[in-house]
């Protein structure tokens, strides 16, 4: 590998646009994160400060996405679940989107003793793009796009 190389991994996802379309294919992940041990992950690309992020289509089209037109990244569920091992108590919620678009799932906030709220958790973070864990899925959502959140209703 030369030293000009960064070593990467593919990803598949779907991208939904604030238009509505939708795009699939693979992007390219770190093959390390740059704050912790272990491969990076959406999440990181997501939230790194570049502009726009490589999306190889299904086809094999490449595409350079302005992240800021990106309104949720889905994904596979990780494989590996550290919320229990670091004591980590989710919130289940519901996005509203700019688009009219619900997302329901949950969010693990790394809250403080004195700020527990989804609000709270919202207005903090300094990230872009937060992780919300569906059922069968994980959803990448712009915080840019969310129109209002709420504590998901209990069926």
């Amino acid at each position: 590998m030369s030293d000009y190389r960064i070593a990467k991994v593919r990803h598949r996802v779907e991208l939904t646009l604030t238009n509505g379309d939708t795009l699939e294919g693979d992007i390219f992940i770190p093959g390390s994160a740059p704050f912790r041990t272990g491969p990076g992950e959406p999440l990181d690309l997501l939230n790194d400060t570049d502009a726009f992020l490589a999306l190889c289509l299904v086809s094999g089209e490449v595409l350079l996405v302005q992240k800021r037109h990106i309104s949720v990244v889905s994904t596979a569920l990780p494989a590996n679940d550290d919320a229990v091992e670091r004591g980590i108590v989710g919130m289940h919620v519901e996005f509203t989107l700019s688009d009219g678009t619900v997302r329901t799932g949950s969010v693990f906030p790394e809250v403080r003793h004195n700020h527990p709220r989804l609000v709270d958790f919202l207005n903090a973070t300094p990230l872009r793009f937060v992780a919300l864990f569906a059922s069968d899925r994980l959803e990448l959502v712009s915080r840019e796009h969310i129109a209002y959140a709420r504590p998901a209703p209990v069926n």
